[in-house]
């Protein structure tokens, strides 16, 4: 399957955009709650699932900025002939988001991290995260928020496996020091991908599903929308060093076993030090936990 035309892109363009931008309307007569109606039609429309009838997976759509040209990260499967993005099944114990950010470094060789961006969701928001100025609860149900949280989802029967295929993207970008593949850091089964960096128009023309095209062009629009907002750019980065952070300790945490460090309590607390040197660069405000530590063992 060739490259779709110009004019399909923009048809297709339209059509997201549309859905983007369409104001998502309050039900007047249902602000109580459900009714006994309502339960009877979630009833007649609900669609069941047992958990080898349906798989998951997650994945990205990473941008990069490169001399003012913004670029998306695909890759082109030799075995399916195929462009896609990068994508794939949870690990046992694994979250989604990171399942999403592993799967694009094992089938492009880029390691990637979060890209915070302004949006419409359905993500819950409560106590004091919902006094966020950053953070707004619409009437409708919906939350405008700059979050990290998934941009985009899609469905299909897989013919293969026989089960319906949920797909989730979360916006991302590189890493640091990670703008290009690494061969050595793909997976054994994506050896023969061939990784590209496309334009925006590009990927949307080249990418093999209708679907993972639209995925990429939610990314441009809500890419856009924040990048063009100075406040909500200087957000998305603190949000994302904020992020880098808490990764930080996180890692050092399950890396370290902390949870079953169990040998003795001078172990765990040597690596809870650790853990904080690594994350509060601030020596000021480090020094009273520290000292406690010191206490501690």
């Amino acid at each position: 399957m060739g490259p779709i035309s110009e004019k399909t892109r923009l048809e297709e363009y339209r059509e997201v955009k549309g859905r983007l931008d369409q104001k998502w309307p309050i039900d007047e007569a249902n602000t109580s709650g459900y009714t006994v109606e309502d339960w009877k039609t979630n009833n007649d429309t609900a669609k069941c699932y047992d958990p080898k009838s349906l798989m998951m997976s997650f994945g990205t759509v990473t941008i990069r900025e490169e001399e003012g040209r913004c670029e998306i990260l695909v890759f082109y499967n030799l075995k399916h002939e195929s462009f896609q993005l990068p994508k794939g099944r949870r690990n046992l114990h694994e979250s989604a988001a990171d399942a999403a950010m592993r799967e694009t470094q094992e089938e492009t060789g880029v390691v990637v991290q979060p890209l915070y961006l302004n949006f419409d969701t359905r993500i819950q928001v409560d106590g004091e995260m919902a006094k966020e100025d950053y953070v707004r609860c619409n009437s409708n149900g919906t939350v405008t928020a700059m979050n990290r949280d998934i941009i985009y989802a899609m469905s299909y029967s897989d013919k293969k496996t026989q089960a319906y295929r949920h797909i989730y993207f979360y916006a991302a970008q590189p890493a640091a020091g990670y703008g290009e593949s690494n061969p050595a850091m793909l997976g054994n089964e994506d050896k023969t991908n061939t990784v590209l960096w496309l334009s925006f128009e590009e990927a949307q023309t080249q990418l093999t599903m209708k679907a993972e095209r639209a995925a990429v062009m939610t990314a441009q629009i809500l890419y856009k929308r924040t990048r063009d907002d100075k406040g909500s750019w200087a957000l998305s980065k603190r949000l994302l060093e904020q992020w880098r952070k808490e990764n930080a300790v996180r890692r050092a945490l399950t890396e370290q076993a902390l949870v079953r460090a169990v040998v003795s309590d001078t172990k765990k607390v040597a690596i809870l030090t650790e853990a904080i040197k690594r994350i509060v660069t601030d020596q000021a405000a480090a020094a009273p936990i520290l000292d406690y530590l010191k206490q501690l063992s």
